[in-house]
């Protein structure tokens, strides 16, 4: 498995390596509390993105941020934390466009190939976009989850059996949200 730029937190699950630059891109922007954001400026931005792209399995464009491609980067990335907290009740709402973009479909006698196209964040959008798809068609979007403490907003990989995580990491938003609802129960008997 590629070893991407830093933007996948420990404790949080890793997605398989077809989805895992989608998962990277919306967590570059970090947990709500800690105000955090790798795309806030060129350099971080430039940085996460050659990271990211080194590890790409694939040939990849040299892309350079300037200003107007980190907006349209942090467009994609809004889009997509905006598909991900869709239907969902949370107080961490993205409002955001929908995702537009296209990947090029090749079929012949070995099958169906599918690539990104275009190039700087046009590229970026349908590489992503082509993630999604794929996610989908295999019934593993369902798995990229956002962390229901919404403090956090941190992208995870369900691999639980049942799908049924709700914190990208138990040991701190889960207890959080444990404790919260034990000293409220303690609060109800005693009040």
């Amino acid at each position: 498995m590629p070893q991407f730029a830093a933007t996948v937190r420990l404790g949080t699950s890793t997605a398989p390596v077809t989805l895992l630059l989608t998962q990277e891109l919306v967590n570059t922007q970090g947990p709500v509390t800690y105000n955090v954001d790798l795309l806030a400026d060129a350099a971080s931005a430039q940085e996460w993105l050659d990271g990211v792209l080194a590890d790409w399995p694939a040939e990849t464009p040299r892309i350079r941020l300037g200003k107007s491609e980190l907006e349209e980067l942090r467009a994609v990335r809004a889009s997509v934390l905006h598909l991900l907290a869709r239907g969902e009740e949370r107080l961490y709402q993205v409002a955001a466009p929908p995702l537009d973009a296209s990947f090029h479909v090749k079929a012949g006698p070995d099958g169906v190939e599918a690539s990104p196209v275009g190039t700087g964040i046009e590229w970026i959008a349908s590489a992503v976009a082509l993630e999604l798809f794929r996610a989908r068609e295999h019934d593993l979007l369902r798995r990229l989850k956002m962390c229901h403490n919404p403090g956090c907003a941190t992208v995870f990989y369900d691999r639980s059996k049942n799908n049924s995580r709700a914190w990208h990491d138990v040991a701190t938003c889960g207890n959080q949200a444990n404790v919260r609802a034990y000293r409220a129960r303690q609060k109800a008997v005693e009040g």
